[in-house]
Formats: structure tokens, sequence, C-alpha cells
């Protein structure tokens, strides 16, 4: 028979065991329900990405209960909203976060999306060479081979990676992404992006001066619009022909082709202007105008395209060298000669840089890659010894956690919290007897609050904080800190979450290796983002330790 005690321990164990479910099953509700909104949001994206942002905007206060995938989908999901919303993109710090993260955990598409927006963010910020080695490893990302591959993503990496292209002067870079453009668009069953991936590569044959080609391509283009049912779009491909045409002085049928373009197109308004970003046109008609010694309309269609930028500034300032040559004004044709001069400085100055960032941006990735190798190598030992853990901390797990639910109960928890809000409460006596406000930073009481003491313990036991707790950390800081708090705010840079997290930290006395740990990242993003801060709240090229000292000092 079973003895009395006997029956008990066996009771008591399927109990545990009982309530490990149930809470396991809790959170798996959680999150399906999680799940659900977040399906919901990605599936109107594409259509109605403001929608999809107002779904992930309204479940924001959810985040605290978020597991860390949860929490990294939705912070993808939010990026690629502001993206479709054309948002310009002022820091790449989420962005740096969501690579690493997806790169461990994510799949084919999550890992490309991520690249992609790293690649959007470093493209805003100025940085082109990043931006180009972010798209080229989203695209290494994809896995064309899968039915479920994000095509449409996969195009528009390769159409922003030839804009770099054809800014920077790399036609042959540019003619390759366009190809693979066509290429993955026609495979995705988009007739039009297929033709169009085509028809953007005039300019860069054309740049290589290969205007066989040229011709053929736009031949080419206009028969398939064509056949496809799209007039106003065959006759838009037809500028570079056109400057072809007026450049070997064939006037006629650089005339019958402008008439098409321009009656056919639909990029032209009611005035004659053409839609933004075409404005090049302008130097075709001046161009025409000025062969044909109608100086008067050369002129006028000139000074149109000297409008803008300076690139084009260079080619107006030469029409109008030309124009007032053959009226005999020599004091305007030495005007224009020194503009277009000064014009062409510019660009070749500009070409100068991009080509410098360039080659620093190489020789940084090539010793990165190295460093990377190193640390694979190093990371191999660790991870062996990783396994054999993994089963041992799992049982370790539910025994603790049976034995935290029967011996810590929700008395003790309550009469924590009161002796909290008493030292909070005796505290703030003290500081209103001696005469000071309660609104200055209390930073002892701060770094002796619960939430401090709990992240200590996490950071010993090297356990990543949660949602939550990360929430209550923020929120604890807002009522002891309110003057650091309101000090960060006037730095002139807007701090994300995870960044006004990294600075509470730093000021509640952790160390880099703690954050790291509380944060679940790398010691080396942890270094790469307090430096990164550094130059964008405090203008100061000085590195990660000086940034540690600021924030220290912040209101001290």
């Amino acid at each position: 028979m079973i003895s009395k005690y006997g029956f008990m321990r066996r009771v008591s164990a399927m109990g545990c065991l009982l309530i490990v479910f149930l809470l396991a099953l809790m959170a798996c509700t959680k999150h399906v329900r999680y799940d659900k909104s977040l399906t919901r949001a990605d599936s109107l994206m594409n259509m109605y990405p403001d929608s999809a942002l107002a779904i992930l905007d309204s479940m924001e206060q959810s985040t605290r209960n978020f597991t860390q995938s949860d929490t990294r989908r939705w912070q993808l999901l939010r990026l690629v909203a502001h993206n479709k919303l054309d948002t310009v993109f002022r820091s790449d710090s989420l962005q740096l976060i969501l690579t690493e993260y997806f790169d461990k955990h994510g799949t084919p598409n999550e890992r490309m999306m991520a690249y992609y927006l790293l690649g959007r963010a470093k493209a805003d910020m100025g940085e082109s060479p990043e931006a180009i080695r972010a798209y080229q490893k989203a695209v290494e990302c994809a896995d064309t081979t899968a039915h479920d591959c994000d095509l449409r993503t996969l195009c528009a990496i390769l159409g922003q990676e030839a804009a770099i292209f054809d800014i920077q002067q790399m036609p042959r870079q540019q003619i390759e992404a366009l190809q693979q453009y066509s290429h993955f668009a026609k495979k995705d069953g988009r007739i039009y992006d297929y033709i169009r991936g085509h028809e953007l590569q005039l300019t860069a044959w054309y740049a290589l001066d290969d205007t066989a080609r040229c011709f053929r391509l736009t031949e080419d283009c206009h028969r398939m619009y064509l056949e496809n049912g799209m007039e106003k779009a065959a006759a838009s491909v037809y500028p570079t022909a056109i400057l072809i045409l007026l450049r070997d002085s064939q006037y006629a049928r650089a005339r019958t082709l402008m008439q098409a373009f321009e009656g056919k197109s639909g990029l032209f308004d009611s005035k004659g202007n053409i839609e933004p970003g075409r404005e090049h046109y302008y130097n075709s008609k001046g161009k025409y105008y000025n062969g044909t010694n109608q100086l008067d309309s050369a002129e006028y269609f000139y000074r149109k395209l000297a409008k803008y930028e300076y690139a084009h500034n260079y080619n107006a300032y030469l029409g109008l060298m030309e124009v007032y040559r053959k009226r005999g004004v020599i004091d305007s044709v030495s005007k224009y000669s020194m503009l277009a001069e000064r014009a062409l400085d510019s660009i070749q100055a500009e070409s100068q840089a991009d080509a410098l960032a360039l080659a620093v941006s190489s020789f940084n990735y090539a010793r990165n890659e190295e460093l990377a190798r190193e640390k694979t190598m190093e990371a191999e030992g660790q991870k062996r010894k990783a396994e054999r853990l993994k089963m041992a901390l799992l049982m370790a797990f539910l025994i603790a956690s049976c034995g935290f639910f029967f011996f810590r109960s929700r008395k003790n928890r309550v009469i924590n919290r009161k002796i909290q809000e008493i030292e909070l409460l005796q505290n703030t006596i003290i500081q209103m007897e001696e005469g000071n406000s309660p609104s200055n930073d209390q930073l002892d009481v701060f770094e002796k609050s619960d939430i401090v003491k709990r992240l200590k313990q996490k950071a010993v036991d090297i356990e990543s904080a949660g949602v939550a707790e990360l929430a209550e950390l923020r929120n604890t800081a807002d009522r002891l800190l309110p003057v650091f708090i309101q000090s960060l705010g006037k730095t002139g840079y807007e701090l994300q979450s995870h960044e006004t997290n990294l600075c509470i930290l730093i000021k509640a006395g952790f160390r880099p290796s703690e954050i790291a740990t509380l944060m679940n990242l790398s010691p080396q993003a942890i270094t790469n983002l307090r430096a990164r801060l550094n130059k964008k709240m405090f203008h100061t090229d000085k590195g990660a330790k000086d940034f540690n000292e600021k924030i220290i000092n912040l209101t001290s």
C-alpha cells in the first residue's frame, strides 16, 4: 500500500507540474493573441502601411508582456511601416540590434528585411558606402529558391542599391543590380517592374558610351510596354535616345521622338513642366533649340534647367555659354564659362569624397570580417559547452519554478513593496525638512530601489532583463530622477527607448558588461552604441568611456 506521506508527496509533485503547465498555457495564449495582431499588421503592410502602423502602435502598452521574439518582431514591423511611409531615419541603433538578433534567430525574409532597413537608415544618414554594404548583405540573406521568398522586398533592395550606384557614377554595378531587379520582378509576376528594370539601365549604358545598346534597349522596352497595353510608359523610354540623336545633330529624328514623348508619356502638366526628378529633359530641349538656331527658346529651357541642383547647373551653364557665343556676347560667354567650371569642380569634389568614403569603408569592412572570423572560432568552443548545460538548466528551471511559487507568496511581495514605499516617503520627508525640492533627483534612493537591486542580481546571474523589468526601471527613473530624464531630452537628439534604458543603467552605476547582459546584446554592440550616442548627443568623437562620464555627471 501507498503510505499517507507517500501519497501526499505525489500530490505535491503533481501540483507543481500542474502549476508550471498552467503558466505555460497562459503564456502561450498571450503569445497567440499577440502573434495574430502582428500577423494582421504584416498582412496590411504593402497596401495600407498607415493602418499597419496604427495596429502596431496600439500594441505598445502590451510590449512589457512580450517575449523577446515578439518584441523584436514588433520592432521590425514598426520600422517597415515607417519606411513605407517615407520616414527619414535619424539613427541606426535599433536597426543594428535587429540585424544582430535576426542573424541568430530569424528566417531568411526577416534577416533580409533587417539588413534592408539598416541600409535605408545608412542612406538617410548620408553613409552611402555603408548603405551598399547593408543592401548587399540583405541580398545574400534572401533564399530565392523558397516558395515564400519576399521577392517584392528583394526588388526594393536592388532598386535602392542601383540608385546609389547611379549617384556614385558606377554604371557597371548599376546595370548588374538592375538586371537582378528585372529578373526577380519577372519571377514575382510584376511585368511593369520587369520592363522598368531594363529601362533604367539606359542611363548607365549611355554613361558607358554604348549608343548601339541604348537604341536596342529603347526599342525593346517600347515594344514590351506596348505589348502589355502600357502606352504612356512606352513613350517615356525616349529621353536617352533623344539625347544621343541631338549629340549626333540628327534634329529631325530627335524632334519626332520628342513629340511622342511630350504628347503621350503623361509626364507634363498643362504649363509644359515635366514631373519632378526628370528635369534633365530641359537640357535636351535646350540642345534642340540651340542646334536649330532658335536661341530665345534655347535660353528659356537652359535657364529653367539652371534652377535645379549643380549637376544640372553644369549643363545649363554650358548651354547658355553656347547661346551667347552664337549671339556674340563675349562678357556673358566668360560669365557662364566660369560658372560651368565651378559647377564641374563641385561635381568632382563630391565624387572624390564618395570615392574616399568607399575606400575607407572597404578597409573597415575587411578588418571587421577578419575579427568576426576570429570571434567565430572562439565562440565554437563556448557553444559546445553550452549544449552540454542546456538540459541541466532546463531541469533546474522547472525545479526552481516550483519552489518559487510555493515559497514566495503574494503576502511577502506586498510587504516588500510597502517597505520600499515607506523608505521613499521617509527620504522625501527628510529632504523637505532640509529645504530640498522634491523635484530634485534622488539618485541614492534610485540606486537602492527594488528594481535596481533585482537588475544587479540578474547581471550577477548573467540573465537578461525582461521588457516589463526595463519598463519598471524607466518608470522608477521618471519618478526619482526627473531632472536627469529631462536633461536627456535637452541634448537635441531624440533617444529611442533602448537608448534611454542604456543611459539610465549607466547612471545607476552598472558596468558595460552588466548592461550588455541585461539588454541581451554583445559587449561590442554596447560599446558601439555608447560611442554613437556620444557623437549624436554631445557632438564629440571621444568614444564610449567619455560618454559614460558625461552621463554619470549629467545634472550632478
